[in-house]
């Protein structure tokens, strides 16, 4: 399962899903799911846990422990799909990062699961195997 950068955020800032995204982790530990994402996964979750740290939500210390628990997941990292995002982003309307998910997904026809609400929105209803993490049980 691709997982994107909000399901592994979710896992480890407090928000509504984090008991699922904690759930998806679990899973992945267990080896019930094996999560992949693209390489830009890794930006993206440093970039979020920085801002987290800038604006004084989590210390340092923190912010290294998050992205050390993070690294230790393992998850798959797969080369960035150029060809398949652009499409995927003109039809959907969403961003080349959100895109590059959706194109990994697509392009090794696995399911996707994000906590993203209006990425979520904008594509579920063409892309069944886009999941909710909201909709996640163990």
């Amino acid at each position: 399962m691709i997982l994107d950068a909000s399901v592994l955020l979710s896992a480890f800032f407090p928000d509504e899903a984090q008991p699922q995204a904690q759930a998806v982790l679990r899973a992945h530990a267990a080896g019930r799911e094996r999560l992949k994402a693209p390489t830009l996964i890794a930006y993206e979750v440093t970039n979020a846990i920085w801002q987290a740290e800038r604006r004084g939500r989590i210390s340092s210390a923190q912010a290294d422990e998050i992205l050390l628990a993070a690294l230790g997941l393992e998850v798959e990292l797969l080369p960035f799909q150029w060809g398949g995002s652009l499409p995927l982003a003109r039809r959907f309307n969403r961003s080349a990062y959100d895109s590059a998910y959706l194109a990994l997904a697509e392009a090794h026809g696995e399911k996707m699961i994000t906590a993203d609400e209006r990425l979520y929105n904008a594509v579920h209803p063409m892309l069944k195997w886009v999941l909710w993490l909201g909709d996640y049980m163990e």
